[in-house]
């Protein structure tokens, strides 16, 4: 487990990242550069954006005003099914609107519907890879059968996997899923949203650790093996959201959380991977 905000994890193909991230998604314009100055102010490596949230251009000239070395950052980009087809130009789109020569980490966003386009994909990208383009090759939102598919393709299995998980839709079986095949699973909506932060024990729990809602959902994924990446852009919230390793969380705590989770997936927020993007 990271015992700060910038404490590397070695993943399954050797390559380290941060264990603790940034959100960028839904934020743009100057009050995201604003909020990715912040963040890298207090400590966040690793930022993660996407082709599809439009915002790379500001991620990359936020990050290159931040001062901070570009070997000490951790930058990933995730590529969009309508754009298997041709991975590589959307890579290169990326890194070109990035202000980049390489992303540090490059997932497949979502699984898409076409099994052939998505293995394609991914084996032009590991091309890409093994041309010094792309550091950490991972996927987003891939299901068991996904991942398994592509360990039956390629031989290993991706080195990541960033999903939506919080208490109230903990995943709880793709991640023991994902653990058992060395796959590490980054957080998307880690705070599901705000409402996970509404729950009487989350609050129950801030008050008695003298936390915040959020502080105590973010420990939670820390405590599970997880990798959150939290997004704000208000400067108080990216600080508290970092402010995470002065504190544990007892083992019946965690399950006082796991104990959130809604019934039938109810408390999913995204889509379903087996049927989106149409």
């Amino acid at each position: 487990m990271i015992e700060n905000i910038s404490a590397l994890l070695r993943l399954n193909d050797g390559m380290e990242m941060p264990g603790f991230g940034f959100g960028c998604y839904k934020a743009s314009g100057p009050e995201l550069a604003l909020a990715v100055r912040e963040a890298v102010a207090c400590g966040y490596r690793y930022i993660d954006t996407a082709a599809y949230y439009h915002n790379e251009d500001t991620v990359g000239e936020a990050l290159r005003q931040s001062g901070q070395p570009r070997e000490t950052l951790f930058v990933l980009s995730k590529i969009w099914p309508t754009d298997f087809a041709e991975p590589v130009r959307a890579l290169e789109q990326s890194l070109k609107l990035l202000g980049l020569d390489y992303l540090d980490g490059c997932l497949l966003h979502w699984p898409g519907l076409d099994d052939a386009r998505r293995l394609r994909a991914f084996e032009q990208l590991l091309r890409q890879k093994e041309q010094g383009k792309i550091r950490v090759l991972g996927v987003s939102n891939f299901l068991a059968e996904h991942l398994s598919e592509m360990r039956d393709t390629f031989g290993f299995w991706p080195a990541l996997n960033q999903i939506e998980v919080h208490p109230l839709f903990s995943q709880a079986g793709l991640c023991r899923f994902c653990a058992q095949c060395g796959i590490q699973v980054v957080s998307w909506s880690p705070l599901g949203r705000g409402r996970d932060m509404e729950q009487p024990v989350v609050r129950e729990l801030a008050a008695t650790l003298n936390k915040t809602p959020a502080q105590i959902l973010l420990r939670w994924h820390l405590e599970k093996g997880l990798l959150p990446i939290p997004k704000s852009v208000h400067r108080e919230r990216i600080r508290e959201n970092s402010e995470v390793f002065d504190f544990r969380l007892t083992s019946e705590q965690v399950a006082a959380l796991d104990d959130l989770e809604l019934p039938d997936g109810q408390g999913r927020m995204g889509p379903d991977p087996l049927t989106y993007p149409r």
